[in-house]
C-alpha cells in the first residue's frame, strides 16, 4: 500500500492526527525529526486499519494474516530517514509488532507545514509543576495500576498520555481522569489525549497491532518537549512476554504492545530520532495481573477497578456491558481479580458473558477459556526452568531482551509464569468451591467453564487454529513449541500435547517409519546429540548459545550441573555417525558381539551428552548404561501416551498396542495407517 502525505493538498487529507489538551507553547519546541516521526506513525496506524488481513474472520487465523505494506512518505530530514540503521530498526520493530512486512520509501517533502495545521490545542489546560515522567495510560487495569503506582505510591508528578481509539470510550476516560484526580489531590496528573481521525473508508481492520507505535511516538514526543528522556508503559509480564495461550492467539495476534523486543526496538528508534539515549520501559514486567490488582487495592483504589476497561472487543461495549467476557484479556482479568481477592470490586454484570458460570455460545470463546486454564495446569505441573523451556521453546526468544544474564532471565520468566499458573488454578478452585452446590445440582449451564472443568477433571481438548485446508485423518506432529495429534479423523480439531516433548518426539519418529525396527540406542543418542547441536529446535539464536545455554533442554548453565560443551558435541556427532555406519555393517554381517559393543558405546554417548563426560569433553569410561537408555526410552514414551490418554483414549490405546520396544523399537499397527508427521512452524 502507498500512503500519501496525510495533510493532502491544501490540507484536505483523509487522515488527521489530533493531540488534545496540550499547551501551545510546548508545540513550538517539536524537533523536525519528531515531527516526521509523528506523521510516519500516523500513516502506519491508518494503513493498519485500512488494509484487511486475509481471513474474513480474524479469530480463525488463516494464511492471509501477514500483509505486505509499502509506504511512500515525504519527510523533512531525508538523509536521516534513509539511513540504513534507521530503516532496519523501523522495519524490524514494526514487522515484529504487527506481524507484517514493511517497506518504506522516504522522499523529500516539497512544502513543509506547521504542526498546528493538524493539531488541535486547548490553552485552558495548565501543567501543574514540572512533570517528572510521561506514562502511557489506556484506561485498562494494568495502566490504572501504573498510574496509581506513579501518582499515589511514588508521589511522582506525571503526564498521562491516552490514545482514544474510539469515541465510545470518551466518557469512561473522562470519568477515570476525574476519579484519579480526586484520589491524587494536589498531585493530580495532567492528561493529554491522542486521536487519529480517518475517513470512514479507512476503517476495515480491527486488530490494530501497530497502534502502540503511534502511542509511543506521541508519548516520546511529549517527553522530548518536556525535557524528559523516558516513557513508561505499564503492562503485566504475562501479557508482555507473549507466550501464546493457544493456537488461537498466535503470532502478532497475541498482543506485542510491550513485548521486550518491541520495547527495545522502540527505544532504539526514539534514541536515533532524539540523537541521544532515550528509555522506553515497562516497570510491571515481573508482575502478574493479580499482582497489579494488589497494587491498586493496597493504594486504597479498589473502587476504581470497576471503571477500568480491559476488553479488546470495544465494538461490543454497551452502557450495561463494558466487557465482552470472552476475549483473552477479559478472561485474564476475571481470573486475576479473583486471585487477588478483589472480585467484589469487578461486578460480573459488567461482562456480557460470565466466563465462569454462563453458557458460551461461540466456539472460539470456549476454546480460549479452556486453553487459558489448560496452560496454567501444565505450567503449574512443571518443576524447573528446564521443563518450562522444553515445553514452551518459543519463550527462549525473549531472554536476550531482558535485564541480567540469560540464565537469570530464564529463571525469572519461569517464576513469573509459575506464579501466574498458581493464581489461575487457585482462582478456579475458589470459584468451584463457591458454586459447588450449583455444579452438583446441575443448575449451571452444562457448557460453562466451572461445570466443564469439574465434570471432565480438567481434561480439555484444545483445537489448533483453523486452516483453509482439510485436516488429515491421522496427525502426530510438532506445531511450534507443542505437539498436536488427531486419530482416525475424529473431531473437527487436533489435540495439543505439552510437557512430554521427548516421548512425543520418539513416537513421531516411529510413526514416520511404520514396521521398521530401530535401535533405541540410536534413537536416544541421535536425539540428544541432534537437539544439542541444532539451536533451531529450541528457538535459541547463536548469541544465546554463546551466553551459556545447554541447548538440548534450554537450561542456563550455572548450578544446573555439568553439560557437554560445543566442541565435545562435534566430536560426539562424528563418533555417532561412525557408530551408525558400523551398526549397519554389523547387522549385515550378523556380528552380534559388535552390535552389543556399539549399543554400549551409544549408551555412553548419551551419558556424556547429559552430563557424564570427563575433562575436555572426552568420553569417560562408564558402566554398561544400556538398561538406563532402554528405561529412559520406555519411560518417555509411556509418559507421552499417558498424557495423550487424557485427551484421546482411542489414540492412546492404539499407541500402546502398536509400539513395541526393548533393544529395538517399532510401530507395527494391525492395519496400516498413514500419518502426517512433518512439523509445522508456529510464529
Amino acid at each position: 500500500m502507498i500512503v500519501r502525505d496525510a495533510t493532502g493538498k491544501e490540507g484536505q487529507g483523509n487522515i488527521t492526527l489530533r493531540i488534545e489538551d496540550i499547551h501551545s507553547k510546548m508545540v513550538r519546541s517539536v524537533p523536525t525529526q519528531f515531527h516526521d516521526l509523528l506523521e510516519i506513525a500516523t500513516y502506519v496506524y491508518s494503513a493498519d486499519q485500512a488494509i484487511k488481513r486475509g481471513a474474513d474472520d480474524v479469530d480463525n487465523f488463516g494464511g492471509g494474516w501477514r500483509r505486505d505494506l509499502h509506504f511512500v512518505v515525504p519527510v523533512r530530514n531525508l538523509d536521516f530517514w534513509r539511513s540504513a540503521n534507521v530503516l532496519a530498526t523501523l522495519r524490524s520493530t514494526l514487522g515484529f509488532l504487527s506481524d507484517d512486512n514493511y517497506q518504506f520509501d522516504f522522499v523529500q517533502m516539497d512544502q513543509d507545514h506547521t504542526i498546528q495545521e493538524y493539531l488541535e490545542f486547548n490553552d485552558t489546560q495548565q501543567l501543574f509543576g514540572r512533570p517528572e515522567q510521561v506514562v502511557m495510560f489506556s484506561g485498562g487495569l494494568d495502566s490504572l495500576g501504573g498510574a496509581i503506582e506513579e501518582i499515589l505510591t511514588q508521589k511522582r508528578r506525571v503526564v498521562l498520555v491516552t490514545h482514544k481509539s474510539t469515541p465510545k470510550l470518551n466518557n469512561r476516560h473522562r470519568n477515570m481522569e476525574t476519579l484519579l484526580a480526586a484520589k491524587a489531590g494536589d498531585n493530580a496528573p495532567h492528561h493529554i489525549s491522542v486521536r487519529v481521525h480517518k475517513t470512514k473508508g479507512l476503517n476495515h481492520e480491527y486488530t490494530q497491532r501497530s497502534r502502540s507505535f503511534l502511542y509511543m511516538s506521541i508519548g516520546a514526543t511529549i517527553a522530548k518537549m518536556l525535557g524528559l528522556k523516558s516513557v513508561r508503559f505499564y503492562e503485566n509480564g504475562v501479557i508482555s512476554l507473549n507466550l501464546p495461550v493457544c493456537a488461537q492467539v498466535a503470532g502478532g495476534r497475541a498482543t506485542r504492545t510491550t513485548h521486550p523486543k518491541v520495547m527495545k526496538g522502540f527505544q532504539e528508534i526514539i534514541s536515533l530520532v532524539a540523537g541521544e539515549p532515550f528509555t522506553i520501559e515497562n516497570p510491571f514486567i515481573w508482575k502478574t495481573k493479580a499482582d497489579v490488582v494488589e497494587v491498586i487495592t493496597k493504594a486504597g483504589c479498589a473502587d476504581l477497578i470497576a471503571h477500568s476497561m480491559t476488553c479488546t472487543h470495544t465494538w461490543e461495549m454497551t452502557n450495561q456491558h463494558t466487557h465482552c467476557g470472552g476475549c483473552s484479556q477479559c478472561i485474564d482479568r476475571r481470573f486475576a481479580v479473583v486471585a487477588a481477592k478483589a472480585d467484589q470490586y469487578d461486578p460480573a454484570d459488567h461482562y456480557k458473558v460470565d466466563v465462569f458460570t454462563q453458557s458460551r455460545n461461540k466456539g472460539d470463546d470456549k476454546i480460549m477459556a479452556a486453553a487459558y486454564l489448560e496452560r496454567a495446569n501444565q505450567v503449574k505441573s512443571l518443576t524447573d526452568v528446564t521443563q518450562f523451556i522444553s515445553s514452551y521453546a518459543e519463550v527462549s526468544r525473549v531472554f536476550r531482551y531482558l535485564d541480567g544474564s540469560t540464565a537469570q532471565a530464564a529463571q525469572r520468566v519461569f517464576d513469573l509464569y509459575k506464579r501466574h499458573a498458581t493464581e489461575v488454578t487457585g482462582a478456579l478452585d475458589e470459584l468451584v468451591s463457591r458454586n459447588i452446590t450449583a455444579i452438583r445440582e446441575r443448575t449451571l449451564p452444562g457448557d460453562c467453564l466451572l461445570r466443564t472443568v469439574y465434570e471432565s477433571g480438567s481434561v480439555i481438548s484444545v483445537p489448533t487454529a483453523a486452516s483453509a485446508e482439510k485436516l488429515p485423518d491421522n496427525i502426530f506432529r510438532k506445531r511450534g513449541g507443542v505437539w498436536e495429534a488427531r486419530f482416525q479423523g475424529r473431531g473437527r480439531h487436533t489435540i495439543l500435547i505439552q510437557g512430554v516433548d521427548k516421548g512425543a518426539e520418539y513416537i513421531n519418529l516411529l510413526l514416520a517409519h511404520p514396521a521398521r525396527e530401530t535401535s533405541v540406542f540410536e534413537v536416544v543418542c541421535g536425539s540428544e546429540i541432534g537437539i544439542i547441536e541444532s539451536a533451531a529446535n529450541t528457538g535459541l539464536d547463536h548469541d544465546d548459545i554463546e551466553e551459556g545455554y545447554q541447548v538440548s533442554v534450554g537450561v542456563p548453565l550455572g548450578d544446573a550441573g555439568v553439560v557437554a560443551d560445543r566442541k565435545a558435541i562435534q566430536q560426539y556427532r562424528g563418533r555417532f555417525n561412525e557408530l551408525v555406519s558400523e551398526k549397519a555393517d554389523a547387522e549385515a554381517d550378523g556380528d552380534h558381539e559388535r552390535l552389543e559393543e556399539i549399543q554400549i558405546e551409544m549408551a555412553q554417548l548419551v551419558a556424556a551428552v547429559t552430563g557424564a563426560q570427563g575433562k575436555g569433553g572426552k568420553l569417560r569410561k562408564v558402566a554398561d548404561r544400556r538398561k538406563n537408555v532402554r528405561d529412559a526410552f520406555r519411560n518417555a514414551v509411556d509418559r507421552a501416551i499417558k498424557q495423550i490418554d487424557k485427551y484421546d483414549k482411542p489414540l492412546a490405546q492404539h499407541l500402546k498396542d502398536s509400539i513395541k520396544h526393548g533393544n529395538d523399537a517399532v510401530y507395527r499397527p494391525e492395519i496400516a495407517i498413514a500419518w502426517e508427521v512433518r512439523p509445522v512452524a508456529n510464529d
